[in-house]
């Protein structure tokens, strides 16, 4: 299994824009800041591990049903 880093790219007072580093990946996801939501805007590669931190928040071992 792939494994890939994932790095803030831009952020506002409500959400946090993730962006993956593999140039051959492109995921995108964003993440609610005051409530809990993950929106996946690009999936790109969806077999890989991803993770990220940014301060107190880190991403680690997501699954989605």
């Amino acid at each position: 299994m792939s494994v890939h880093r994932m790095v803030c790219e831009g952020e506002n007072s409500a959400e946090v824009l993730f962006v993956c580093t593999d140039d051959q990946c492109g995921r995108r996801v964003v993440l609610g800041k005051s409530s809990p939501k993950i929106v996946v805007i690009d999936d790109g590669e969806f077999g890989a591990s991803h993770f990220g931190s940014m301060g107190g928040v880190f991403i680690d071992d997501v699954e989605a049903a």
